[in-house]
């Protein structure tokens, strides 16, 4: 019998002398039916358990530990009537293991990572954004799930085995280059950038690479792509870490205690083991949030309470790297594309005061780029094309704004790559891009430039050539000396 099967069925038999947990989060919140509470006589659960099964299968599951010179005994996670949650496999329903106020029965497990292959979770995963949360306590892990949203526990990532760093990075979205590149392109999907009137134009045939899924760096997507007819997998799937920054049991903005030293460790990853940390959320609830939520749980609607704290669960606006950091300046939107640029810029810097926070004002970032940029060049050269009445100014003016849009997006794009490879490793080492990237870059200039002239020579004033005329003269008599 394989020992996945053996686990399972060990928590299958301790599971029969638990009960399921009666409490309600916030006094008014039903659990999910995989929340149990521990026996309260563990000596005798040992007892019957021995009985039922083999001391050995109840220490090799985790349920159950030997003490030097003592009794086999349960796990103290599972001691001392607490409430644990049972994490079921989401093909087959079996349950494959334990989550717990200390983590899971494998002293090698993680919650963040064990949660994936759960099917309460992955349905949570699909319904949502994508976000998995991450609390600091079982309880807020419970209560969390009663709300409908995915969660996990913490145990663990304050110091994380560097030899599961990589798992972390590939869980997670958690990469190099591609984040930018893949926020680019939503950009471009939701707005459009492709020139209608230059079919066989080598760069827009770039610009189609790149937007249609050519990659050009070894990052990876941070949201799991879940499309709504997608059967529930029992394989692991990926989502985005959100960590909890408040506390939704006391409907308090007080900041987890753990959560320092979690992010000191995730900045020491990232500083000598070059994780990118750009993905991972922070869920902080303004006093407007936490005032509303506070009102419904007074009167204890249930349903509508799950309603809000979804609502607010969809706009995490900040990051895990802006954590201990200064409030970032409250600005609004840039209102010229020099200011756009910039901001673009900064929410990419390291330093920046008025960096924007997270992955969502990030993408915020690109938009304002890409709004500003039709707005503000691409625009007025468009309405200068449509008011000439010279066909020929008419069609290249129309070239030049289109391919000017794809030629300001090219070189923000190649900003970004430039910034990101020097912060990861250095001017000397990593301030260079692909030769290529800049030889289509220089084609593009060539090609506006000589747009440019040819538009130029178009609208010169030509001269006048005035029609000559013969005039009949009148004719004079001959003076007496011209014979």
């Amino acid at each position: 019998m394989s020992s996945t099967r053996t686990k399972a069925e060990m928590i299958e038999h301790f599971l029969k002398h638990c009960r399921r947990s009666t409490q309600k989060p916030l006094g008014f919140l039903d659990v999910d039916e995989d929340v149990y509470i521990s026996p309260s006589d563990p000596a005798e659960v040992v007892r019957v358990l021995a009985e039922e099964s083999s001391i050995g299968n109840m220490l090799e599951s985790g349920i159950a530990v030997a003490k030097e010179g003592e009794a086999v005994v349960l796990t103290p996670a599972l001691s001392g009537s607490d409430s644990f949650v049972v994490l079921r496999d989401a093909s087959t329903h079996q349950p494959y293991e334990l989550m717990t106020h200390a983590g899971c029965l494998a002293e090698d497990a993680l919650p963040i990572f064990e949660v994936l292959r759960d099917g309460c979770t992955q349905r949570l995963l699909e319904q949502g954004a994508g976000d998995l949360f991450v609390a600091f306590d079982l309880e807020h892990v419970v209560m969390l799930r009663a709300c409908g949203l995915p969660a996990t526990l913490a145990v663990g990532l304050d110091d994380l085995p560097l030899e599961q760093v990589d798992q972390f990075c590939d869980s997670f979205g958690m990469g190099g280059f591609k984040s930018d590149l893949a926020m680019f392109r939503e950009v471009i999907a939701e707005n459009g950038n492709q020139s209608e009137y230059h079919p066989d134009d080598p760069i827009r045939r770039v610009m189609q690479n790149m937007t249609n899924g050519e990659d050009s760096g070894t990052g990876r997507t941070a949201t799991c792509p879940v499309a709504e007819s997608r059967e529930v997998s029992a394989e692991p799937i990926r989502a985005q870490l959100v960590f909890l920054g408040w506390t939704p049991l006391e409907l308090a903005n007080a900041v987890p205690l753990p959560l320092k030293a979690v992010v000191d460790h995730l900045h020491q990853l990232e500083r000598f083991m070059g994780v990118d940390l750009h993905e991972l959320g922070l869920w902080r609830a303004d006093e407007e949030s936490l005032e509303r939520l506070r009102f419904i749980a007074a009167r204890r609607s249930t349903a509508i309470f799950k309603e809000a704290l979804l609502e607010a669960a969809e706009n995490i606006g900040a990051g895990i790297v802006q954590f201990g950091k200064d409030k970032p300046l409250a600005l609004g939107p840039p209102n010229d594309y020099a200011t756009a640029l910039a901001r673009l810029h900064e929410s990419s810097s390291a330093e920046g005061r008025t960096r924007l926070p997270g992955p969502d004002q990030r993408k915020e970032a690109w938009r304002d780029v890409q709004r500003l940029l039709n707005q503000q060049v691409v625009g007025p050269v468009r309405e200068l094309a449509l008011a000439t009445s010279n066909p020929i100014e008419r069609n290249l003016l129309m070239g030049f704004a289109e391919l000017s849009s794809v030629f300001h997006m090219q070189t923000v794009v190649m900003g970004e790559q430039l910034d990101r490879r020097i912060a990861d490793r250095g001017v000397e080492c990593g301030g260079q891009l692909p030769e290529d990237q800049f030889k289509n870059l220089m084609a593009m200039t060539d090609r506006l430039i000589g747009m440019a002239r040819a538009t130029e020579r178009c609208s010169q004033p030509r001269t006048t050539i005035i029609e000559s005329r013969t005039i009949d003269l009148p004719s004079f008599p001959r003076l007496p000396h011209s014979g």
